[in-house]
């Protein structure tokens, strides 16, 4: 019964992070999978840790499994991939018009956030997703990083700046995004 109390509590918030690193529904949904399916091998028959402790194991977890994929990954598909970022300033209309553009804008801030995000070392991105996705404080994320709490504050406020330097380079200020 815990096991799907655990599993049903966490499973949106876990996809949802998985879903932003690796890009691709389907390979979130396996990584996902495979987060539950190695917390469950390893707690069958053990005691099993409070929630707050299980959600941070199952975090720790899916990082693992997305750096050995983002590794294998990485060493099957190397490309270079460069976007554009001239028409996230164009103007806007009124009308139904502007809705539609308002939402390919929308799309193209995501890329554009998710390229600045892949600039990051996995450590840092792990840390920027933890605290601005999902909301988690300091304390949980130096769980899952296994970090001192100053250790990630440290982390975060390296990470921010690495992130302001690559969009200024691009022509956008991402600490608007960075403002929970």
């Amino acid at each position: 019964m815990f096991f799907e109390k655990l599993y049903n509590k966490n499973k949106d918030h876990l996809f949802s992070f998985i879903r932003r690193s690796v890009q691709d529904e389907s390979t979130a949904l396996d990584l996902l999978q495979d987060t539950f399916l190695n917390f469950f091998k390893h707690y069958s028959g053990k005691e099993l840790p409070d929630e707050q402790v299980s959600r941070m194991i199952l975090f720790r977890i899916s990082r693992n499994l997305m750096i050995n994929h983002g590794k294998s990954y990485y060493q099957k598909n190397v490309a270079l991939v460069g976007e554009e970022t001239s028409s996230l300033f164009s103007s806007k209309g009124q009308g139904p018009e502007s809705q539609v553009l308002d939402e390919m804008e929308a799309q193209n801030l995501g890329k554009i956030v998710g390229e600045l995000l892949n600039t990051l070392p996995e450590e840092q991105k792990t840390a920027i997703e933890l605290r601005y996705s999902q909301g988690c404080k300091l304390e949980e994320i130096a769980s899952v990083l296994d970090l001192s709490v100053s250790g990630v504050s440290r982390l975060l406020e390296r990470a921010e700046k690495q992130l302001l330097q690559e969009g200024k380079k691009r022509g956008i200020q991402p600490s608007s995004f960075l403002k929970s």
